[in-house]
């Protein structure tokens, strides 16, 4: 590809790309259903794009804000620290993660996010493997 386009003008706007910017915070997750003080965006969905079988997000978690101990039965998880830093539950085992770490989450194995930090906020990027939602995903709490 070399920058070239073969001839063609690339283009700004095209279905397939989506924005950050673009998509507003998820405000249906409740804090009684384990999503605390947490602003997430849907990316990449069967919804937004057509996906069949790929979810791709990102939570700001706030200082102290967490997402509570759940799994999903139908999807296993990427999650991937970009900014700050908390500790992931996997499977029985707590992870320390700050940027640049990552951790696999298998289909089924419960897990969660804290942001430990009482001054700095955590930045997520996460997707889901073998669903094209939340629901598809299934989300069962510990």
């Amino acid at each position: 590809m070399s920058g070239s386009s073969g001839g063609r003008e690339p283009v700004r706007e095209h279905p397939m790309k989506v924005t950050v910017e673009g998509v507003t915070a998820d405000g249906a997750l409740r804090a009684e259903d384990g999503w605390v003080n947490m602003n997430v965006k849907w990316l990449i969905t069967a919804d937004t794009v057509g996906s069949a079988s790929t979810v791709f997000g990102i939570t700001v978690f706030p200082p102290g804000a967490r997402h509570e101990i759940h799994r999903h039965p139908h999807a296993e998880e990427t999650e991937y620290i970009v900014e700050g830093h908390g500790i992931a539950r996997v499977g029985d085992d707590d992870v320390i993660m700050g940027p640049g770490d990552i951790v696999f989450v298998p289909r089924d194995d419960y897990h969660g996010f804290v942001n430990t930090s009482e001054t700095e906020r955590a930045v997520m990027v996460w997707c889901y493997g073998g669903a094209a939602s939340l629901e598809a995903a299934g989300y069962e709490r510990e």
